[in-house]
Protein backbone atom coordinates (compact mmCIF):
# COMPACT_ATOMS: atom_id res chain seq x y z
CA UNK A 1 0.00 0.00 0.00
CA UNK A 2 1.15 3.00 -0.79
CA UNK A 3 2.67 5.31 1.62
CA UNK A 4 0.91 9.08 1.60
CA UNK A 5 1.43 12.15 3.30
CA UNK A 6 -2.44 12.32 4.52
CA UNK A 7 -1.68 8.61 5.91
CA UNK A 8 1.08 9.96 7.72
CA UNK A 9 -0.59 12.83 9.14
CA UNK A 10 -3.97 11.16 10.35
CA UNK A 11 -1.44 8.25 11.95
CA UNK A 12 0.44 11.10 13.76
CA UNK A 13 -2.28 13.20 14.61
CA UNK A 14 -1.09 16.09 12.87
CA UNK A 15 -2.09 17.50 9.43
CA UNK A 16 -0.85 17.06 6.10
CA UNK A 17 0.75 20.15 6.03
CA UNK A 18 2.52 19.92 9.19
CA UNK A 19 4.11 16.59 7.27
CA UNK A 20 4.87 18.98 4.15
CA UNK A 21 7.22 20.83 6.24
CA UNK A 22 8.90 18.26 7.93
CA UNK A 23 9.76 16.24 4.80
CA UNK A 24 10.70 19.87 2.91
CA UNK A 25 12.59 21.66 6.03
CA UNK A 26 11.09 24.83 4.79
CA UNK A 27 10.04 25.46 8.65
CA UNK A 28 10.87 24.69 12.40
CA UNK A 29 8.77 22.13 14.16
CA UNK A 30 8.55 21.22 18.01
CA UNK A 31 10.57 18.03 19.19
CA UNK A 32 7.17 16.64 20.02
CA UNK A 33 5.60 17.31 16.56
CA UNK A 34 8.65 15.87 14.70
CA UNK A 35 8.78 12.45 17.56
CA UNK A 36 5.02 11.87 16.73
CA UNK A 37 5.83 11.95 12.82
CA UNK A 38 8.87 9.77 13.46
CA UNK A 39 7.33 6.79 15.65
CA UNK A 40 4.41 6.89 12.40
CA UNK A 41 7.59 6.69 9.86
CA UNK A 42 9.71 3.98 11.63
CA UNK A 43 5.67 1.90 12.26
CA UNK A 44 5.52 2.26 8.38
CA UNK A 45 9.44 1.54 7.50
CA UNK A 46 8.86 4.61 5.54
CA UNK A 47 12.27 6.19 4.34
CA UNK A 48 11.39 10.23 2.93
CA UNK A 49 14.16 11.99 1.30
CA UNK A 50 14.69 14.57 3.46
CA UNK A 51 15.70 18.39 1.89
CA UNK A 52 18.03 19.63 4.13
CA UNK A 53 16.71 22.81 5.90
CA UNK A 54 18.39 25.96 5.49
CA UNK A 55 19.13 28.45 8.40
CA UNK A 56 16.41 31.29 7.65
CA UNK A 57 17.66 34.79 8.84
CA UNK A 58 13.97 35.83 8.92
CA UNK A 59 12.70 37.23 12.49
CA UNK A 60 9.30 38.42 12.54
CA UNK A 61 8.17 41.13 14.26
CA UNK A 62 4.84 41.03 16.27
CA UNK A 63 2.95 44.12 16.26
CA UNK A 64 -0.72 45.00 17.46
CA UNK A 65 -0.03 48.78 16.62
CA UNK A 66 2.71 51.40 16.71
CA UNK A 67 0.54 54.01 19.57
CA UNK A 68 2.97 53.17 22.29
CA UNK A 69 6.01 54.85 21.77
CA UNK A 70 7.97 52.39 23.27
CA UNK A 71 6.86 50.32 20.26
CA UNK A 72 8.59 52.89 18.06
CA UNK A 73 11.26 53.43 19.60
CA UNK A 74 11.91 49.45 19.88
CA UNK A 75 11.03 48.73 15.94
CA UNK A 76 13.39 51.72 15.13
CA UNK A 77 16.71 50.23 17.26
CA UNK A 78 15.63 47.20 15.52
CA UNK A 79 15.74 48.24 11.98
CA UNK A 80 18.88 49.63 12.71
CA UNK A 81 20.84 46.79 14.46
CA UNK A 82 19.67 44.02 12.39
CA UNK A 83 21.62 44.51 9.10
CA UNK A 84 24.82 43.69 11.54
CA UNK A 85 23.00 40.64 12.16
CA UNK A 86 22.40 39.76 8.38
CA UNK A 87 18.95 39.39 9.64
CA UNK A 88 15.56 40.40 7.55
CA UNK A 89 12.56 41.68 9.43
CA UNK A 90 9.06 40.95 8.57
CA UNK A 91 6.45 42.32 10.43
CA UNK A 92 3.75 40.62 11.49
CA UNK A 93 0.17 42.58 12.73
CA UNK A 94 -1.76 40.99 15.34
CA UNK A 95 -4.89 43.71 15.90
CA UNK A 96 -8.03 42.14 16.31
CA UNK A 97 -9.30 43.08 12.46
CA UNK A 98 -6.61 40.52 11.34
CA UNK A 99 -6.20 38.16 14.06
CA UNK A 100 -5.78 35.49 11.71
CA UNK A 101 -3.15 36.81 8.89
CA UNK A 102 0.06 36.37 11.52
CA UNK A 103 -0.56 32.59 10.48
CA UNK A 104 -0.74 32.92 6.76
CA UNK A 105 2.61 34.78 6.94
CA UNK A 106 4.26 32.49 9.40
CA UNK A 107 2.97 29.45 7.43
CA UNK A 108 4.57 30.95 4.16
CA UNK A 109 7.79 31.99 5.55
CA UNK A 110 10.77 30.11 7.51
CA UNK A 111 11.43 32.26 10.78
CA UNK A 112 14.33 31.81 12.73
CA UNK A 113 12.58 33.73 15.13
CA UNK A 114 9.97 35.51 16.71
CA UNK A 115 9.81 39.43 18.82
CA UNK A 116 7.32 40.36 20.85
CA UNK A 117 6.80 43.51 22.74
CA UNK A 118 3.65 43.43 24.32
CA UNK A 119 2.68 41.49 27.55
CA UNK A 120 -0.94 41.37 27.13
CA UNK A 121 -0.19 39.77 23.37
CA UNK A 122 -2.99 36.75 22.88
CA UNK A 123 -1.68 33.54 24.11
CA UNK A 124 -3.14 32.18 20.96
CA UNK A 125 -0.68 33.43 18.75
CA UNK A 126 2.15 32.56 21.18
CA UNK A 127 0.91 28.65 21.35
CA UNK A 128 0.73 28.64 17.79
CA UNK A 129 4.43 29.80 17.33
CA UNK A 130 5.71 26.93 19.49
CA UNK A 131 3.52 24.09 17.77
CA UNK A 132 5.73 25.17 14.77
CA UNK A 133 9.18 24.99 17.05
CA UNK A 134 9.49 29.34 16.56
CA UNK A 135 11.62 30.74 19.34
CA UNK A 136 10.10 33.62 20.30
CA UNK A 137 11.43 36.57 23.00
CA UNK A 138 9.78 39.01 25.09
CA UNK A 139 11.41 42.48 24.61
CA UNK A 140 11.14 44.68 27.65
CA UNK A 141 8.72 43.22 29.65
CA UNK A 142 7.69 40.10 31.50
CA UNK A 143 6.40 37.03 29.37
CA UNK A 144 3.73 35.54 30.64
CA UNK A 145 3.95 32.80 28.21
CA UNK A 146 6.21 30.45 29.73
CA UNK A 147 7.69 29.06 26.56
CA UNK A 148 9.17 32.84 25.92
CA UNK A 149 12.75 34.10 26.45
CA UNK A 150 12.57 37.06 28.02
CA UNK A 151 14.79 40.49 27.65
CA UNK A 152 13.78 43.18 30.21
CA UNK A 153 15.61 45.50 33.63
CA UNK A 154 14.46 44.51 36.97
CA UNK A 155 11.11 46.44 37.20
CA UNK A 156 10.23 45.61 40.65
CA UNK A 157 14.04 47.47 41.50
CA UNK A 158 13.56 50.27 38.95
CA UNK A 159 10.00 51.23 40.62
CA UNK A 160 11.37 51.05 44.06
CA UNK A 161 14.16 53.30 43.47
CA UNK A 162 12.50 55.36 41.60
CA UNK A 163 9.94 55.75 44.28
CA UNK A 164 12.73 56.03 46.89
CA UNK A 165 14.03 58.76 44.77
CA UNK A 166 11.26 60.94 45.27
CA UNK A 167 11.20 60.50 48.84
CA UNK A 168 14.74 61.61 48.94
CA UNK A 169 13.52 64.72 47.52
CA UNK A 170 11.34 65.29 50.40
CA UNK A 171 7.92 64.16 48.59
CA UNK A 172 5.29 62.07 50.70
CA UNK A 173 2.16 62.44 48.69
CA UNK A 174 2.64 60.63 45.80
CA UNK A 175 0.20 59.58 43.06
CA UNK A 176 0.97 56.55 40.61
CA UNK A 177 -0.50 56.05 36.91
CA UNK A 178 0.20 52.64 35.97
CA UNK A 179 -0.73 50.39 33.16
CA UNK A 180 -3.27 47.22 33.71
CA UNK A 181 -2.06 45.00 36.08
CA UNK A 182 -1.44 41.30 35.70
CA UNK A 183 0.40 38.00 37.35
CA UNK A 184 4.14 38.87 37.22
CA UNK A 185 3.49 41.67 34.19
CA UNK A 186 6.08 44.75 34.32
CA UNK A 187 2.97 46.85 36.04
CA UNK A 188 2.64 44.42 38.59
CA UNK A 189 6.55 44.17 39.42
CA UNK A 190 6.55 48.38 39.01
CA UNK A 191 3.49 48.48 41.41
CA UNK A 192 5.17 46.12 44.14
CA UNK A 193 8.62 47.82 44.40
CA UNK A 194 7.06 51.18 44.48
CA UNK A 195 4.61 49.59 47.61
CA UNK A 196 7.64 48.29 49.24
CA UNK A 197 9.47 52.33 48.91
CA UNK A 198 6.63 54.12 50.74
CA UNK A 199 6.12 51.18 53.03
CA UNK A 200 9.86 51.34 54.03
CA UNK A 201 9.46 54.97 54.81
CA UNK A 202 6.58 54.53 56.34
CA UNK A 203 4.18 56.33 53.95
CA UNK A 204 0.89 55.33 52.72
CA UNK A 205 0.30 53.44 49.54
CA UNK A 206 -3.54 53.68 49.32
CA UNK A 207 -5.46 52.66 45.85
CA UNK A 208 -6.97 56.07 45.67
CA UNK A 209 -3.61 57.40 44.64
CA UNK A 210 -3.03 54.84 41.84
CA UNK A 211 -5.03 55.49 38.40
CA UNK A 212 -4.66 51.97 35.68
CA UNK A 213 -5.38 52.23 32.01
CA UNK A 214 -3.05 51.92 28.95
CA UNK A 215 0.39 53.63 28.67
CA UNK A 216 -0.46 56.34 26.57
CA UNK A 217 -0.30 60.29 26.78
CA UNK A 218 -3.97 60.12 26.61
CA UNK A 219 -4.89 57.83 29.69
CA UNK A 220 -1.86 60.05 31.73
CA UNK A 221 -3.78 63.59 30.91
CA UNK A 222 -7.32 61.62 32.00
CA UNK A 223 -5.35 60.40 35.41
CA UNK A 224 -4.15 63.50 36.47
CA UNK A 225 -7.42 65.84 35.59
CA UNK A 226 -8.81 62.73 37.63
CA UNK A 227 -6.49 63.48 40.44
CA UNK A 228 -7.28 67.00 40.58
CA UNK A 229 -10.77 67.04 40.02
CA UNK A 230 -10.75 64.63 43.08
CA UNK A 231 -9.20 67.27 45.50
CA UNK A 232 -5.72 64.50 45.68
CA UNK A 233 -3.49 66.30 47.38
CA UNK A 234 0.10 65.38 46.07
CA UNK A 235 3.47 66.89 45.16
CA UNK A 236 4.77 64.16 42.79
CA UNK A 237 3.46 61.88 40.18
CA UNK A 238 5.40 58.43 39.08
CA UNK A 239 3.81 57.28 35.66
CA UNK A 240 5.00 53.66 34.66
CA UNK A 241 5.77 55.13 30.98
CA UNK A 242 7.12 58.28 29.45
CA UNK A 243 4.06 58.99 27.40
CA UNK A 244 1.70 58.29 30.66
CA UNK A 245 4.10 61.55 32.09
CA UNK A 246 3.87 63.60 29.26
CA UNK A 247 0.04 63.54 29.34
CA UNK A 248 0.23 64.15 33.37
CA UNK A 249 2.47 67.26 32.41
CA UNK A 250 0.30 68.47 29.87
CA UNK A 251 -2.68 68.50 32.47
CA UNK A 252 -1.12 69.78 35.09
CA UNK A 253 0.41 72.47 32.35
CA UNK A 254 -3.42 73.26 31.71
CA UNK A 255 -4.20 73.52 35.35
CA UNK A 256 -2.00 75.88 36.19
CA UNK A 257 0.24 74.12 38.17
CA UNK A 258 4.46 74.19 37.63
CA UNK A 259 6.78 71.29 36.88
CA UNK A 260 8.43 70.78 38.75
CA UNK A 261 7.80 74.00 41.01
CA UNK A 262 4.47 72.69 42.56
CA UNK A 263 4.65 69.08 40.99
CA UNK A 264 7.52 66.71 40.06
CA UNK A 265 6.76 64.36 37.04
CA UNK A 266 8.81 60.62 37.21
CA UNK A 267 8.49 58.85 34.05
CA UNK A 268 9.64 55.31 33.60
CA UNK A 269 10.68 54.38 29.81
CA UNK A 270 13.25 56.98 28.67
CA UNK A 271 12.01 57.09 25.39
CA UNK A 272 13.83 59.52 22.28
CA UNK A 273 11.34 62.18 22.80
CA UNK A 274 11.55 62.27 27.43
CA UNK A 275 15.22 65.16 26.64
CA UNK A 276 13.33 67.08 23.99
CA UNK A 277 10.16 68.34 26.12
CA UNK A 278 10.51 70.71 27.92
CA UNK A 279 10.88 70.42 31.21
CA UNK A 280 12.88 67.38 30.03
CA UNK A 281 11.51 64.82 31.73
CA UNK A 282 13.44 62.34 34.47
CA UNK A 283 12.49 59.22 34.14
CA UNK A 284 13.79 55.70 34.67
CA UNK A 285 16.09 54.97 31.96
CA UNK A 286 15.14 51.45 30.19
CA UNK A 287 18.49 50.18 27.95
CA UNK A 288 16.64 50.04 24.40
CA UNK A 289 19.81 49.33 22.78
CA UNK A 290 20.97 46.94 24.60
CA UNK A 291 17.56 45.05 24.80
CA UNK A 292 17.61 45.16 21.36
CA UNK A 293 21.10 43.72 20.87
CA UNK A 294 20.71 40.96 23.45
CA UNK A 295 17.25 39.92 21.94
CA UNK A 296 19.27 39.57 18.20
CA UNK A 297 21.44 37.43 20.30
CA UNK A 298 19.41 34.85 21.30
CA UNK A 299 18.62 33.86 17.84
CA UNK A 300 22.42 33.14 16.69
CA UNK A 301 22.39 30.57 19.07
CA UNK A 302 21.62 27.46 17.85
CA UNK A 303 18.65 25.00 19.00
CA UNK A 304 16.12 26.36 21.89
CA UNK A 305 17.40 26.92 26.01
CA UNK A 306 14.18 26.78 27.47
CA UNK A 307 13.19 29.58 29.46
CA UNK A 308 16.26 32.01 28.80
CA UNK A 309 16.27 35.69 31.08
CA UNK A 310 18.50 38.37 30.54
CA UNK A 311 18.09 40.92 33.19
CA UNK A 312 19.64 44.44 32.40
CA UNK A 313 20.95 47.71 34.41
CA UNK A 314 18.63 50.67 34.35
CA UNK A 315 19.47 54.19 36.14
CA UNK A 316 17.65 56.93 37.02
CA UNK A 317 18.34 59.78 34.13
CA UNK A 318 17.57 63.18 35.77
CA UNK A 319 16.81 66.25 34.11
CA UNK A 320 14.00 68.79 34.89
CA UNK A 321 10.61 67.54 35.90
CA UNK A 322 11.08 66.81 39.48
CA UNK A 323 12.69 68.54 42.07
CA UNK A 324 14.08 68.48 45.91
CA UNK A 325 11.11 70.68 47.41
CA UNK A 326 10.78 71.77 50.97
CA UNK A 327 8.36 70.17 53.41
CA UNK A 328 6.78 73.43 55.01
CA UNK A 329 6.40 74.48 51.26
CA UNK A 330 4.68 71.45 50.33
CA UNK A 331 2.00 71.64 52.98
CA UNK A 332 0.88 74.52 52.01
CA UNK A 333 1.31 73.68 48.41
CA UNK A 334 -0.40 70.15 48.68
CA UNK A 335 -3.26 72.07 50.86
CA UNK A 336 -3.83 74.48 47.98
CA UNK A 337 -4.25 71.13 45.56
Amino acid sequence: MKTTVRKIATAAGVSPATVSRYFNGNQKLNSDTIEKIEIVLQDMEYSPKMKKIKSSNLIGVLLPHLRYGFYGDALRELIEQAENYNFSLVIIPTNQENSYSYKDIVEKHNFRGIIYFEEEIDKDILNFMEERGIRTVMCGGAALNHSSDMVHVNDMAAAYEGTKYLIKLGHRDIMFISDHIQNISAGFQRMTGSKRAMEESSLKFEEEAISYGPVTYEAGYEATKRFLDKGKKFTAIFAYSDELAMGAMAALFDAGIRVPEEVSVLGFDDLQIASRIRPALTTIHQPMKSFITKTLELFLEEGKIDNVEISLPFCIKERGSCMEINREAAEIESNRL
